[in-house]
């Protein structure tokens, strides 16, 4: 996969995502229903934070976004933990949606490069920005799936 090819799918999978919020209010962003361990509004913040990791963490570059929001949205955390006030929907729409320009202006020709650590999972070594970019992207579709879930759990409840 080049370049080129890699990010149009950031920018797709990014645009599926952005179409959740064209049915979204922000009530529903923050029904939890039994048997989840978080919100539409979780998931779409943690897919925000998500990549400002890989640019932070793997790439070696300065945080963009508010320190509250890995705090809020990181990885073990819960809406149900939150002693602070979430951003609004409309603030991580537009976050989520300046991201992708961000990532093929500070990254898309950083690909290749080795990060500073390499990210292991299940034996599997991802040592360049580009392959660690690629996992983000699945990482991405497996919280579109999550929220996917909610909506369905949500709107029974409502039924």
């Amino acid at each position: 996969m080049n370049r080129d090819q890699l990010l149009v799918h950031v920018d797709l999978v990014r645009a599926i995502t952005l179409a959740v919020f064209d049915t979204l209010d922000e009530a529903q962003a923050d029904v939890q229903p039994d048997g989840f361990p978080n919100t539409i509004r979780w998931n779409l913040g943690h897919i925000l934070i998500t990549q400002e990791q890989l640019a932070v963490n793997f790439a070696g570059m300065q945080p963009q976004l508010p320190a509250s929001y890995l705090k809020l949205f990181g990885s073990r955390t819960r809406p149900s933990e939150w002693t602070v006030q979430p951003p609004s929907l409309a603030e991580i729409k537009e976050r989520l949606a300046a991201q992708p320009a961000y990532v093929r202006e500070h990254l898309g020709d950083r690909l290749a490069e080795q990060v500073k650590k390499p990210f292991v999972r299940l034996g599997f070594e991802l040592a360049t920005i580009g392959q660690i970019l690629l996992h983000s992207l699945y990482h991405e579709g497996l919280h579109q799936g999550a929220i996917g879930g909610l909506r369905k759990a949500i709107s029974g409840q409502r039924a």
